[in-house]
């Protein structure tokens, strides 16, 4: 029976199939006339601040005409702008109509979220549809940006940098931003500067930006900078002495802080809701540390430090409470020992392959560049590199160093003019003098500490070692500057006409990147 049905069923079909391709009747057919949006001038995202007013213009065409945006001509063409929550912020529900036209200027007075923006425009007679989607950050006024850590009148304070070259979501508008930390806190931070870091170890939220000054140590919310711990608050027991020297952040989900040369850790890789707070000091023999520590180490250290006194290099095992020297002997063909490396720290930054670069001078003060590959473990040829600066310009008077992920990229800053040291070749160039009046401070290369970096992660710059800053500071007029060029990420390369010139901070101290992440 049931084959009948299905045998019958198909006959049926023919025979309808059958009689339509017969059919020679006349009909009406529409043709449907394209609708084309350009969007190839405008972003595809966007970055806003709060209740700052995004302008699109795209353009319009309709039977082969532009459509007049001021008094569009064709009377069946309905425009409609929309704008609903990113799929990364499931929390938000609501969605928004702003304009019925097809230039958009709209006050971004919605939630500080990621956005998706849409443009339709609709055939009523037809139906026929054609869309431009735009992704919108409505950001905080402290979002992604170059933070900028300054001494204004002896005291410490935070100022910032936003552009399109450091924003992963166009910026409509630069911006300079100073003395963040002071408004928003009623007063600046005590003491000199020393660090700052946007900390990103607490995977499940609550992220914190830290912010170490010779007087004082503190977390602030990094969308506001209202302080959220100081010193007395930062630590479960308040340490006797208040003398802070570094605060760093690693890939080992740890949080550390040098304080009067004892090191303290907040360990992420403990489960646990709650509060979080640094803990008691470890223990260790060991001398003065240079505030230093590694950047990425194996997964058979929590932390590696340089004993300025003894010039060593010492560590903490995985979960380990004290600092003790490395264990394995170190062969012969390393280039050195960093159990008895017998110079003194100057300089450090994470540089090619992920290894660590030191510039450090021994007794007689030649100066050397070292590298070091603490990412294996504790193997037995720890030290890689070990290259003479001797004929190095102004080596002596250095300030700041600054190494690339991706190349032989090591540069090097006197107070007057910036080298880049080929250490293969052996050869430094100078790349860039000082204007007039001014000194350098500080240099560093836009890059994290997160050495997996992935295009478009938030919490992954964008430009990662294309970006060269320089920090400069006019004693006359006690004010910083910092000087902002692209550079090829490989050879080191300044790309001409590509500076920029940022000004009104104190003396420049340090600098860094901060991401934007709203949770």
């Amino acid at each position: 029976m049931k084959v009948t049905v299905y045998i019958g069923l198909c006959l049926a079909m023919l025979v309808a199939f059958g009689s339509c391709s017969k059919d020679r009747g006349n009909y009406d057919y529409i043709q449907l006339d394209s609708i084309n949006i350009d969007v190839s001038d405008l972003a595809a995202s966007y970055s806003m601040l709060r209740f700052d007013t995004l302008k699109l213009n795209p353009v319009v065409t309709y039977k082969g005409e532009v459509v007049n945006p001021a008094a569009p001509q064709f009377e069946e063409l309905s425009f409609a702008w929309e704008m609903y929550p990113s799929s990364l912020n499931p929390s938000i529900l609501e969605k928004y109509t702003l304009d019925s036209t097809i230039g958009l200027k709209a006050i971004m007075d919605k939630k500080e979220a990621i956005w998706e923006l849409l443009f339709t425009v609709t055939n009523t007679k037809t139906k026929i549809k054609a869309f431009a989607k735009f992704a919108v950050a409505i950001t905080p006024s402290l979002a992604e940006g170059w933070m900028v850590l300054y001494e204004r009148n002896g005291h410490t304070d935070v100022g910032m940098i936003v552009n399109n070259e450091i924003s992963k979501t166009a910026v409509t508008s630069e911006r300079v931003l100073l003395d963040i930390y002071s408004n928003s806190n009623n007063a600046p931070m005590a003491g000199t500067p020393g660090s700052i870091i946007y900390s990103l170890v607490n995977l499940t939220g609550a992220h914190k930006l830290y912010i170490q000054s010779g007087g004082e140590a503190v977390s602030v919310n990094p969308s506001t900078f209202e302080r959220i711990d100081n010193f007395e608050s930062i630590f479960w027991t308040t340490p006797a002495v208040k003398a802070p020297q570094l605060v760093h952040v690693t890939e080992r989900r740890k949080e550390f802080m040098i304080n009067n040369n004892r090191l303290h850790v907040i360990d992420y890789t403990i489960l646990g809701n709650g509060r979080r707070a640094f803990e008691d000091a470890l223990t260790g023999n060991y001398g003065s540390l240079a505030p230093w520590m590694a950047t990425t180490s194996g997964a058979a250290f929590d932390a590696v430090l340089y004993d300025q006194t003894n010039k060593k290099f010492m560590k903490v095992v995985a979960r380990g409470n004290e600092l003790i020297p490395f264990t394995t002997v170190q062969n012969p063909t390393a280039a050195f020992d960093v159990n008895n490396v017998g110079m003194t720290f100057k300089f450090a930054d994470l540089g090619w392959n992920y290894w660590e670069h030191f510039i450090m001078a021994d007794a007689a003060g030649k100066h050397f560049l070292l590298t070091a590959d603490f990412r294996t473990g504790e193997i037995a040829t720890i030290g890689k590199g070990k290259y003479d600066m001797s004929n190095s310009p102004e080596i002596a008077d250095a300030v700041a160093m600054a190494t690339g992920y991706y190349g032989e990229v090591c540069y090097y800053s006197s107070p007057s003019s910036l080298y880049q040291f080929r250490y293969t070749a052996g050869i430094t160039d100078k790349l860039w003098t000082v204007p007039a009046g001014e000194k350098i401070t500080n240099i560093s290369l836009q890059k994290y500490y997160n050495t997996n970096p992935a295009s478009g992660r938030f919490y992954d710059p964008k430009n990662i070692c294309k970006i060269l800053y320089i920090a400069t500071y006019n004693e006359q007029t006690q004010t910083g500057s910092v000087y902002q060029m692209q550079v090829n990420q490989s050879s080191g390369a300044i790309i001409p006409d590509t500076q920029k010139r940022y000004t009104g901070f104190g003396k420049i101290k340090e600098m860094a990147w901060k991401p934007f992440i709203i949770l």
